[in-house]
């Protein structure tokens, strides 16, 4: 028998976002034992490859957090303020809202039908 966070047993694929034309998603790993870990993945072609390798976050990664591991690996990933709630987004995933962008922190269904 192993001891409670040494095994993955189950595994989830976050919605995937692009970033200066290429893949990246998070990946959500389940513990034996009920704990979870997030890591930032890049998917090129058919290669994937783990960027968070060293770390991985313990809970899901915002999306500064996501922006920092990407500039350590040499991609700027620009980020912006959410004109809803004023956190900091990434510009790549944000959507464009009269004068402002807006997160996926605050996008719904109501700001969708104003497209």
């Amino acid at each position: 028998m192993s001891r409670p966070g040494t095994v993955i047993v189950d595994e989830f694929d976050h919605a995937p976002f692009e970033v200066l034309g290429v893949q990246y998603f998070v990946q959500e790993l389940v513990w034996n034992g009920g704990g979870r870990s997030y890591d930032l993945l890049r998917r090129v072609d058919h290669e994937i490859l783990i960027l968070t390798e060293n770390e991985s976050f313990d809970g899901y990664p915002t999306d500064a957090q996501i922006s920092a591991v990407l500039d350590e690996h040499g991609i700027d990933a620009e980020l912006e303020r959410c004109k809803m709630c004023q956190g900091e987004i990434l510009l790549a995933t944000a959507h464009r809202h009269d004068s402002g962008w807006v997160g996926t922190c605050c996008w719904g269904e109501r700001l969708r039908m104003t497209e």
